[in-house]
């Protein structure tokens, strides 16, 4: 069975995302760009870190799904408790009890 990498609507997979990432932050403190260049990267690196968040709230919200829902099959359906007269004592020939 094949897993999936969540994507975005663009194709963009978590995985591909944070190394765009990384490597954006990696050329912005290398320093060796343009102010031009470093204003591009900069929104370009907020860009892909909100890429990157969006991805890992779905795939928490997926996981609490799972999560959930294997709980509720885990766990035993509760039987409705019947009320339970408490015992009858015996007191032989008498219906009474003694005195």
């Amino acid at each position: 069975m094949e897993q999936q990498t969540p994507q975005t609507e663009r194709g963009t997979s978590f995985e591909e995302a944070l190394a765009q990432l990384r490597e954006t932050v990696q050329t912005l403190e290398e320093g060796n760009v343009s102010l031009e260049e470093a204003t591009r990267l900069l929104a370009r690196g907020a860009e892909l870190a909100r890429t990157c968040n969006d991805l890992l709230a779905k795939a928490e919200l997926q996981v609490s799904q799972v999560r959930r829902n294997f709980q509720a099959q885990a766990e035993p359906a509760e039987e409705p408790q019947l009320p339970v007269a408490p015992p009858q004592q015996d007191f032989g020939m008498f219906d009474d009890p003694p005195r």
